[in-house]
């Protein structure tokens, strides 16, 4: 794809991501369970890249130094989701105190 088609594609995409998003913010039984799913495969992730490390009783190690190379792809995929999840969180957050504040 050259990059035009990727800017003419991202230009009339977006509005409809956009949109998406908001209607699962204002959906309320989905967005909790989105959340919640987000923060549950991203700890999910964490876990498995940190496996090797827990059975070596290596508890508190930070940053992706210590974890084997095949599992930093996990490592890095696991804080992209937790922080997805803690956006959509956060914008959800802001469209109930809208609501309720009359903003």
């Amino acid at each position: 794809m050259k990059r035009y088609e990727l800017a003419v594609n991202a230009f009339f995409q977006l509005p409809l991501i956009l949109c998406l998003t908001m209607l699962l913010v204002t959906a309320y039984p989905v967005n909790l369970s989105i959340i919640l799913l987000l923060y549950l495969c991203g700890l999910i992730d964490l876990v498995y890249a940190k496996l090797p490390l827990l059975r070596r009783r290596m508890f508190a190690s930070f940053g992706p130094g210590l974890i084997p190379t095949k599992r930093r792809q996990a490592y890095y995929r696991g804080y992209k989701r937790i922080a997805l999840g803690a956006s959509f969180n956060l914008l959800t957050l802001l469209h109930y105190h809208m609501i309720t504040t009359g903003f």
